[in-house]
């Protein structure tokens, strides 16, 4: 029995069998436009209040102070000043519950005085492209236990002959950001300043 060609998931997405892969279509504005709403109500003064009254209960000392510190330097800032700068794909992963999509985001922030601060978020983006548990289980059952091991994610931007994923917000982490020169590339570059507790 020959090998199908493509096998339909859920909205924009499917798998390539004969090239082991699941293949995503994305659609970038969509993208942009989901992570520019979240950051504007992530840092809208409402949020933040209630972001830090969450952690205080739930965090240890150390890792609060870091939050404390962070929020300090974006305190009284205005949300309709965002602008997304750039956005970088960390990681893809797809498992039984659906794909998804880690992307660091780099953005730029007025406060109340004028002053810019130069920010990132790491945001999970989720899609249930298996649809439901009976076709990932029929999957299972077609494709053997090799589809967790041997399949690999294809993404696909702003493929007009395919219709995109839905997607959603699963997670956001607040960090603080740098840009750096590389003279070997000869251009700056945005990294994410790693949290760490050596800087008490």
């Amino acid at each position: 029995m020959p090998i199908k060609k493509h096998i339909n998931l859920n909205l924009g997405s499917f798998l390539n069998p004969a090239e082991k892969k699941i293949v995503v279509n994305l659609a970038t504005e969509d993208i942009l436009t989901l992570i520019t709403q979240e950051l504007k109500t992530r840092y809208s003064p409402e949020t933040q209040k209630q972001l830090l009254g969450e952690s205080s209960q739930l965090l240890p000392d150390f890792v609060l102070q870091e939050l404390l510190k962070r929020q300090e330097q974006v305190v009284n800032v205005n949300p309709d000043t965002l602008i997304v700068v750039n956005c970088q794909i960390a990681e893809t992963e797809a498992d039984d519950l659906g794909f998804d999509l880690s992307v660091e985001a780099y953005f730029v922030i007025a406060d109340t005085t004028g002053q810019n601060h130069f920010r990132a978020n790491k945001i999970v983006l989720w899609s249930n492209i298996w649809g439901n548990e009976e076709k990932l289980f029929d999957l299972e059952d077609e494709l053997g236990d090799q589809f967790w091991t041997n399949y690999q994610i294809q993404l696909l931007f702003d493929e007009k002959n395919q219709q995109t994923i839905e997607l959603e917000i699963s997670q956001t982490d607040d960090c603080a950001a740098r840009l750096q020169f590389y003279p070997s590339l000869k251009r700056f570059l945005p990294s994410i300043v790693p949290f760490t507790d050596n800087d008490f």
